[in-house]
């Protein structure tokens, strides 16, 4: 643990009276780390117990705008979302950590997705979010999301193919929705209470078919579009996947060599 992210961590356990626990909640004392939490890629997650409680304290990363992430539109759409049912409840948020409730459950395998009941529990869960609305948000324009990584990845492969993509779908007719933009396997909890899309920090008004492509593969949206669309998706959200590793290996030898 870096000294920046035990600071951090430290602070939002002393400003625990400020999270938003519930008027039935029991807890009476500043929470206990109980363990970090493993395979987060941005982030570092912590769970804390205290009465209650059971809650995963994010430890934001630093390099938060060189990855185009806005933790103050993260919080309104989390916001937004809290009567949906499909996200966790949101307990306190600041620029440097978001702290919400733990999920008692597991993440989806590559397998589940091939059962139809659970394929029509994340359809519903997809469906409902996209069905709120938010104010004075305007859509992701994905060109610009990719030159964002872009500029920061040298001389990327197949940089041009990706940019036509996203021309594409930034000039098609489409009704911007919530959209997750990072909806993988891990980023998914099934538990009692229903499915659970976690980790909303690269959520933006999108396109209403990314968190498909992203979850489901190509092959699975071949009937929601016209097949260009459906194509451009698939280059497009494979093609942000391949900027962001090569943008994160960057910033992780550029912070080695700090």
């Amino acid at each position: 643990m870096t000294p920046r992210t035990a600071n951090i961590l430290e602070a939002a356990i002393d400003n625990w009276r400020h999270w938003d626990t519930g008027k039935d909640s029991r807890i009476s004392g500043p929470p206990k780390v109980d363990k970090q939490l493993v395979g987060g890629l941005t982030n570092e997650a912590f769970l804390v117990t205290g009465g209650d409680l059971r809650a995963v304290v994010r430890v934001n990363s630093a390099t938060t705008d060189a990855l185009g992430i806005s933790r103050e539109r993260e919080h309104r759409l989390l916001t937004v979302l809290q009567p949906s049912g499909c996200v966790p409840r949101l307990l306190f948020s600041d620029s440097d950590v978001q702290v919400t409730q733990l999920i008692e459950g597991r993440h989806l395998t590559r397998g589940d997705l091939k059962d139809r009941v659970i394929q029509d529990h994340l359809e519903n869960c997809i469906e409902r979010i996209q069905s709120y609305s938010v104010d004075y948000m305007t859509k992701r324009n994905y060109k610009s999301y990719i030159n964002l990584y872009s500029d920061q990845v040298p001389n990327f492969d197949g940089l041009s193919e990706i940019e036509s993509a996203a021309s594409l779908i930034d000039m098609g007719e489409w009704e911007p929705v919530i959209s997750h933009h990072d909806l993988i396997l891990e980023n998914i909890i099934w538990s009692n209470q229903g499915m659970f899309f976690i980790d909303w920090e690269y959520a933006h008004l999108g396109h209403p078919l990314i968190d498909h492509v992203k979850l489901f593969g190509r092959s699975y949206c071949d009937n929601k579009s016209d097949i260009q669309t459906i194509d451009a998706l698939d280059t497009l959200q494979s093609g942000i996947t391949k900027l962001w590793y090569a943008l994160q290996e960057i910033l992780q030898n550029t912070d080695q060599a700090m």
